[in-house]
């Protein structure tokens, strides 16, 4: 049961913050940075703030090293997508890319765990 209760607080600590950082984005300008400031910070936060709560600092860390893990193979992805589009089509280039973040995800994850 307490599983429950802390994935409903994470939903609604989550929803919370998403709606305060979509307020963040209407305000600044240019509005193309609007999605940065979205679901991803709001999801992040609410996930650490609900584990440090429930399990500790270790955990806390263990979690905080496998989001940038999985930041820098998003980072890696950005940057391949947009030239394997141009090159081979969305479908080839995209699912190309996609490739290339799951193994840098999983060589991240490797790491540090």
């Amino acid at each position: 049961m307490e599983q429950v209760w802390l994935l409903a607080a994470r939903g609604l600590l989550g929803g919370v913050l998403v709606a305060v950082f979509a307020v963040l984005g209407e305000i600044t300008k240019p509005k193309r940075f609007a999605g940065i400031f979205a679901a991803a910070p709001a999801v992040a936060i609410a996930g650490m703030t609900i584990t440090v709560l429930s399990e500790g600092d270790l955990a806390l860390a263990r979690s905080a090293l496998g989001m940038i893990a999985g930041a820098v193979a998003m980072v890696v992805y950005c940057l391949l997508a947009v030239p394997l589009v141009r090159r081979w089509g969305a479908l080839k280039g995209s699912a190309s890319a996609l490739v290339v973040w799951a193994v840098v995800a999983f060589g991240g994850w490797l790491v540090v765990s």
